[in-house]
């Protein structure tokens, strides 16, 4: 018998718990070591018995898109702190198939999580005729609970009257199908943004800044304005602001020939590089058998801003060149032989061809002194204009809401519209003018401007101008047909 038995089992256990100490952590570096070897050299293995791309690896082999299979496993575990991605957009994982222990909202402040973006389902959506914005998310899919909650969030922000046909909106919605986030843009620059803020959905309004670019335009007048406009890769919004500016000087339908010269400096306002809408001209030259009309953008010191000449004479004046923005003459004024009772018999007016319905322009500021229906005029506008002016205009289809006698009309108001009442052949606008009572033909006339450049700002005036027309003289012009015929005609006469 040994004499210290108690001495040798105490001993024994120390040896045998040294050596199971020594076995686990064997275990434990043999562990690390494989999971380093299949995660870093091997790969993650797929369901279809493929592998993962290694990291680091080129980049066609990070743009594998998972499988399906793959993708809903790792859908079990989103939020997951860890999860791994190849980063691209067709490795984002699929729709979730766990519990919501995993859902977005329960996953918030958790390491490693995705972006909104990448978590949510998209959904892209446009406002058709006679559609809310209700009707419009209920017909993508969202549930009533949902939508009842967005247009809450949105009531006060957003007037629903002013959304129309074809504006769009953008959905993020949860695999749960909770609505993330809602974007619906009335332009774009300007839209309107449901979120979830502190437990709720709440609206807010945001407004882009565009970028302002002065943009130089040339073009040749080839057929209608519109056509010359929309060749030069230009919008029909820029043809109306164009006519406007020299609307007292210019019938674009009877002054206009072929081969006329245009020249714009015009503020273009554009973002995210795309052509958002246009500011102001700048800077305008029409150039052609009329001669050269120029006109510039200048703010005076008393807050007026127009269009002035290089002498800073207004282009505004008493009354327009035409009460039609596109016209032609059918019928001038003087005696001629009358279309419906066949015998000589004085025009007093002249008769300006026009489709029906075409708007008509208050030549001046004034006061209506008739508007009705009148006998062989048809419907028939009077207008009482300063130092004993009057304009008549005839046969109209229609008279506009609120013309009528007594009401005071500004320069370039619609007044009515082209017709052909009364004793007419077809719709046409017969457009007559007398002074102090006695009828005078309208396109005869010359016209007082407006207020110019107050004398003292003239300095100013040519000092801010000066730059403009040099950078519209510098404008290139698309090569002249008329130019471009002459070496032909030479050749062949040599």
């Amino acid at each position: 018998m040994h004499p210290y038995p108690t001495t040798n089992r105490l001993l024994a256990t120390q040896r045998r718990r040294k050596k199971a100490k020594w076995i686990t952590i064997l275990l434990a570096i043999g562990l690390v070591a494989l999971n380093a070897y299949l995660f870093l050299v091997r790969g993650l293995p797929l369901p279809d018995g493929t592998e993962m791309p290694k990291p680091g690896g080129s980049a066609s082999t990070a743009a594998v898109v998972l499988p399906e299979a793959f993708q809903n496993s790792l859908g079990q575990i989103r939020g997951v702190a860890g999860i791994r991605t190849l980063g691209t957009a067709g490795a984002v994982p699929g729709p979730h198939t766990s519990s919501l222990r995993f859902d977005f909202k329960e996953a918030q402040g958790v390491a490693g999580q995705r972006v909104l973006e990448q978590w949510c389902h998209h959904i892209h959506g446009t406002m058709e005729h006679r559609d809310t914005v209700a009707t419009a998310m209920t017909r993508l899919g969202i549930d009533p609970p949902q939508v009842f909650s967005v247009i809450n969030a949105l009531t006060g922000k957003l007037d629903f009257r002013t959304c129309h046909q074809g504006e769009r909106f953008e959905i993020l919605r949860t695999p749960t199908g909770h609505v993330e986030r809602f974007i619906y843009r009335k332009s774009p620059l300007v839209s309107y943004r449901v979120e979830h803020r502190e437990g709720r959905l709440t609206a807010r309004k945001v407004t882009e800044t565009a970028e302002r670019k002065v943009v130089p335009i040339g073009l040749r007048v080839k057929g209608p304005l519109y056509t010359t406009f929309d060749r030069g890769g230009e919008s029909p919004q820029l043809v109306t602001m164009f006519v406007d500016i020299f609307a007292w000087d210019i019938d674009f339908y009877i002054d206009v020939h072929p081969d006329d010269s245009i020249r714009l400096l015009v503020e273009n306002f554009t973002f995210n590089g795309k052509f958002v809408r246009y500011g102001r001209i700048l800077a305008a030259e029409y150039a052609g058998d009329i001669g050269v009309y120029r006109a510039f953008w200048y703010e005076t010191n008393d807050g007026t801003m127009d269009y002035f000449d290089e002498n800073g004479d207004s282009l505004r004046k008493a009354f327009l060149k035409s009460p039609l923005k596109f016209t032609n003459i059918s019928s001038g004024f003087g005696k001629r032989v009358h279309p419906v009772l066949g015998f000589s018999k004085m025009h007093l007016g002249v008769d300006l061809a026009a489709p029906r319905g075409t708007p008509i322009w208050a030549p001046g500021d004034g006061r209506v002194k008739f508007a009705g229906r009148q006998g062989v005029s048809g419907k028939l506008i009077v207008l009482r204009h300063a130092q004993g002016y009057e304009t008549i205009f005839a046969h109209l289809h229609t008279i506009a809401p609120g013309i009528r006698k007594g009401t005071r009309v500004r320069q370039k108001q619609a007044i009515g519209t082209v017709g052909s009442t009364g004793r007419s052949t077809g719709p046409h606008l017969h457009y007559g003018m007398k002074i102090t009572g006695k009828h005078v033909n309208p396109f005869k006339q010359r016209f007082p401007p407006a207020k110019p450049v107050p004398r003292s700002e003239l300095k100013t005036y040519r000092r801010v101008t000066a730059p403009l027309l040099e950078r519209l003289d510098e404008v290139t012009l698309p090569p002249s047909a008329h130019a471009a015929s002459v070496p032909a005609a030479g050749k062949d006469a040599g």
